[in-house]
């Protein structure tokens, strides 16, 4: 049995999981944190969260469905908290996440409720998701006015990688953005020793308007755009998701999470594939070991949350720009995609999109349930003048 566990093929690629997972997002989830009023000490907190918490649910619903089910935090819905969350206070924002865990839990134990998601058009949900997305990639080139050498060098990175290794394409830009960074000076006061993170507890308060602009697309983008394509992941590769189980428990674990910093965490989507891969096993009811080894790493990662904070809040703003557009821009291109790629969702979808990427308000109401309101009206209007 120990011998089975320490497998260096199941090893590596639950390790290439978590370094592709935190490599690509890890500076999106810290500016999310930034953005809702987090202190570095509190956003040390948010990792360790999350990192635990990712890495037990991982370990938990593998080991016991001997499946490979692989959790992650929400990036698209750290997105939206960078681009939404400044306008509430920090307790707020936390009761926020909360309600978003009770919205995940009962949908798990309300079949309906799924059935109903599952019937929004996938092209809304995109188009949505890609105008919250937009602004950050186009944030990546702004350094190219006042910084050209360095945007230079981090996009001659990107293209590099890019065309030679495709899947550590984040993981040489991150290496490339810390070596401008020491060229800079930009560590000669930073402590990058592995202390241990401390949990901190932020009292939450409910807020109705932080619950319907925050909680409610927290909710929407963390079920559109990670477990129902994690669902879809999952059975692309013959494994059988136990939807109940993971919807209440990830909703319930959310939702007692939140108040030290654990804002989503859900089914993995794309980065759930490298577990599940042939390569991994040719013996698909021993990749789920993969996974487990995913949670001893994300565990890791979230015990030693302190470095890692340290090192993505040392980096000058033009790098950590980069980097988070960057890292975006293969999500960007899919939802674009998606959602102007039918002629039947077409029109609706740039509703959503335009709407969404305005900022609009109406009635305390967030541009981004507007979007997604204003495209589903617009589509049942087509379809009934259709008739």
């Amino acid at each position: 049995m120990m011998k089975g566990l320490f497998n260096l093929s199941h090893l590596s690629a639950g390790f290439t999981t978590v370094l592709v997972g935190y490599t690509s997002s890890v500076v999106i989830v810290i500016q999310a944190a930034t953005a809702s009023g987090a202190n570095p000490a509190q956003i040390e907190s948010w990792l360790l969260t999350l990192g635990v918490v990712m890495g037990l649910t991982s370990l938990i619903y593998s080991w016991v469905y001997k499946t490979p089910i692989l959790t992650a935090w929400s990036t698209p819905g750290a997105v939206m908290l960078a681009a939404s969350a400044g306008q509430y206070s920090l307790p707020v924002v936390i009761g926020a996440f909360m309600f978003s865990g009770v919205l995940i839990a009962l949908t798990g134990m309300i079949a309906p409720l799924t059935r109903a998601l599952s019937k929004i058009p996938v092209p809304l949900g995109t188009a949505m998701l890609g105008a919250i997305l937009l602004p950050f990639c186009a944030k990546a080139f702004a350094p190219l006015t006042h910084t050209p050498v360095l945007f230079f060098l981090l996009f001659a990175s990107y293209l590099l990688a890019k065309h030679f290794v495709p899947r550590y394409t984040m993981l040489v830009l991150l290496i490339a953005s810390i070596g401008c960074a020491i060229a800079l000076g930009s560590f000669a006061d930073t402590d990058l020793s592995l202390s241990i993170a401390t949990p901190l507890w932020v009292e939450p308060e409910f807020d109705w308007l932080a619950l319907l602009n925050l909680a409610l697309p927290l909710y929407l983008i963390t079920m559109l755009s990670q477990n129902l394509p994690g669902i879809a992941m999952m059975k692309s590769y013959q494994y059988e998701a136990p939807i109940k189980p993971i919807l209440l428990g990830t909703g319930l674990t959310n939702m007692l999470a939140a108040p030290f910093g654990g804002f989503s965490v859900n089914l993995a989507a794309i980065s759930a594939a490298i577990c599940m891969a042939e390569e991994v096993d040719s013996d698909k009811t021993q990749r789920y070991r993969a996974v487990l080894w995913a949670g001893v790493f994300y565990l890791l990662a979230g015990i030693f949350a302190a470095a890692v904070v340290n090192l993505f809040l040392a980096l000058p703003q033009p790098i950590s720009a980069m980097l988070a557009g960057l890292a975006l821009l293969g999500t960007l291109m899919m939802c674009l995609h998606t959602a102007f790629k039918t002629d039947e969702y077409r029109e609706p979808a740039l509703f959503t999109f335009i709407i969404t990427l305005s900022g609009a308000t109406l009635f305390g109401m967030s541009a981004t349930l507007i979007g997604l309101v204003v495209g589903l009206l617009y589509l049942r209007l087509s379809a009934t003048s259709k008739k």
